[in-house]
């Protein structure tokens, strides 16, 4: 249980866009708090590249729907995404998860999943989650979780123009937008939307409502373990 004082959870993920013909050099600084980067097999090592350089930064796979026709094609996926990034233990998913392939997501050592939307199961969660928080441990040592929806506030949201809410103390918000972009002249930078979220998140973290961590650091905090302190990036030792 978390106490009545503790403060909200943030995780901003990005995805990591194909990189345009002008091959503008990727951003070197680091966000204003931890973000991670997603992307398919063809472009982790970009993304890994890019984490590299950043502060407290991670990539998470993102799995096609494709790659649940059979263990077979997931385990080779995985095992690609271990080759370009060594400590890979965070997948997306889009749809539900099948209780045979969560058990070989475990096995090839991921612990946290990023889905749509969590599935029905009859078994419900094993390790229970803090109340309210969309996320469930559905197989021992791995946790799925929800990626939040962001309510039209305004009549300006579709535009991403509405301010986002003060979060809950609490609360629990996994939000995904696009990573980056490129200008006429071929320089790459943060995209408009992630900026904007940064910001948010970061104004409501130096006033201590709000703490930011990354999928793996979540998983982490999920099962109760502890986390040290990180001063660079957890992929320069990949």
């Amino acid at each position: 249980m978390l106490a009545s004082d503790a403060p909200a959870t943030l995780v901003l993920c990005a995805t990591l866009p194909p990189m345009t013909r002008s091959g503008g050099g990727m951003p070197t600084r680091s966000p204003r708090v931890p973000v991670t980067w997603l992307a398919p097999c063809d472009r982790l090592a970009a993304a890994s590249s890019l984490a590299s350089t950043q502060t407290n930064c991670e990539v998470a796979l993102e799995l096609p729907a494709a790659a649940f026709e059979s263990r077979q094609r997931l385990r080779t996926l995985l095992t690609r995404g271990r080759e370009t990034v060594a400590n890979l233990n965070a997948v997306v998913v889009r749809g539900s998860i099948a209780a045979e392939h969560r058990s070989l997501l475990v096995e090839e050592g991921i612990r946290v999943a990023m889905v749509e939307k969590l599935g029905e199961t009859s078994r419900g969660s094993r390790r229970p989650a803090p109340n309210g928080w969309r996320c469930r441990n559905a197989a021992w040592g791995l946790w799925e979780v929800e990626l939040a929806t962001i309510p039209a506030r305004s009549p300006l949201a579709w535009l991403q123009l509405a301010g986002l809410p003060r979060p809950r103390r609490k609360s629990l918000h996994v939000m995904r937008t696009e990573g980056l972009a490129e200008g006429n002249a071929g320089a790459v930078f943060l995209a408009s939307r992630l900026e904007r979220w940064l910001d948010w998140a970061s104004r409501h973290v130096s006033q201590g409502v709000a703490q930011a961590v990354t999928l793996s650091q979540l998983a982490a905090r999920l099962s109760g373990e502890e986390q040290p302190a990180r001063d660079h990036s957890i992929l320069r030792a990949a």
